[in-house]
């Protein structure tokens, strides 16, 4: 039996939001391929190093240990430099950071194509079935 048109679009349509939702939740890249740097932001000639995870808060901060001679509010002030530098670097990547993991929808869907297509096109082939018989006087 041939394929049914309905239910080979479908089947492109789950494809293409499957592929969307793995270019979404797949670790940013590259130029080259390897995974992105994650975002970060420098203080104090690199003394101070922020960096935020792919959710945008803060994952890490270093401070040299020299720095820890100065006064607070001179150490606060190169932290909270770094710290916003760090968020204006995510804010200026090309990839926003990922509000979640979408592996379990992408998986889902994937259940979806690979279960209910094909009961879609039966259940299709029987609609058209049936208005056939219909169409020529009833049951054969």
């Amino acid at each position: 039996m041939a394929a049914d048109p309905v239910s080979g679009d479908f089947t492109r349509m789950l494809d293409a939001t499957m592929q969307a939702l793995g270019a979404v939740s797949a670790p940013a890249a590259g130029a080259d391929g390897e995974p992105a740097e994650p975002p970060a932001g420098e203080a104090a000639d690199g003394q101070v190093r922020a960096e935020l995870g792919p959710d945008g808060r803060l994952r890490s901060l270093w401070v040299e240990p020299r720095l820890m001679r100065l006064g607070s509010e001179e150490l606060t002030e190169h932290i909270t430099t770094a710290v916003n530098a760090a968020i204006d670097a995510m804010r200026g990547a090309t990839t926003p950071p990922q509000a979640g993991d979408l592996s379990q929808l992408r998986e889902q869907l994937a259940e979806v194509r690979d279960s209910a297509v094909p009961r879609l096109g039966s259940f299709l082939a029987a609609l058209t079935e049936a208005q056939d018989r219909l169409a020529r006087g009833g049951p054969r």
